[in-house]
């Protein structure tokens, strides 16, 4: 949710970029750009709006890979570098690792998703819970969406690993949302559990995706009603 990182090869490569390259993106020379600890470039494009798009980009390459999850194709990096005309290692300077890719187009889904569904639910305006609702609708949608389903048939142990592990940038950013609905609820007094909102969050998320992640867990089959039932009891 492996490619053999490239990372050694970005941070060593000193030759002339590929046409399409990244470099016009900042106004300097992309040869750093392998470095993780700053962030890829995909992640800085991103942080700025994507304003600045010379011929091919990071974030091409992100709505690339976004679009071939949406219709449940593998995300490789190879076959992504092959249609945007530069090489894997320009490439991976601009994304990262395969799986930094995966987690930016899972989130970009997600935030989406979560949005959409919580624009849905504000207009139902149920007396219980909007976080119950929203995580109850969400989750129905995920284990229903291709590019989900089909990386847990072929990568369940990875996909979980990528949206779970406390590590992973996808968990704390679904949490830090998730946070932001409860205190909504919390203000108004749709939950009443006296915990933080960010503690809540986090525990919340979690049993999320219990549910979602049930295949690569037991090796059972997600239980969208489950999860409803059991966050619409906690969240009250």
């Amino acid at each position: 949710m492996l490619d053999v990182s490239l990372d050694y090869i970005c941070n060593s490569e000193r030759g002339p970029v590929d046409e399409g390259d990244g470099a016009a993106v900042s106004g300097r020379s992309t040869a750093t750009d392998g470095d993780l600890s700053g962030g890829t470039t995909l992640r800085r494009q991103l942080d700025h709006g994507g304003s600045i798009r010379p011929r091919a980009t990071a974030l091409d390459a992100l709505h690339l890979a976004h679009r071939w999850f949406q219709a449940g194709r593998r995300i490789d990096i190879r076959a992504i570098a092959a249609e945007l005309g530069v090489s894997r290692v320009t490439l991976h300077r601009w994304v990262g690792t395969r799986e930094q890719l995966l987690v930016e187009v899972l989130w970009l889904n997600a935030d989406r998703s979560i949005d959409r569904t919580a624009d849905g639910v504000r207009a139902d305006s149920p007396a219980r819970s909007w976080t119950a609702e929203i995580l109850s609708r969400w989750a129905a949608d995920v284990v229903r969406h291709p590019g989900i389903r089909h990386l847990q048939e072929t990568e369940a142990e990875l996909l979980a690993r990528l949206l779970t592990q406390d590590a992973s940038e996808f968990q704390r950013r679904v949490t830090e949302k998730v946070a932001g609905f409860l205190a909504e609820d919390i203000a108004v007094g749709r939950v009443t559990i006296e915990l933080e909102p960010q503690e809540l969050a986090y525990a919340t998320v979690r049993i999320v995706e219990s549910f979602v992640h049930t295949p690569a867990i037991t090796g059972g089959a997600p239980d969208p009603e489950q999860n409803a039932r059991v966050l619409r009891a906690l969240l009250r």
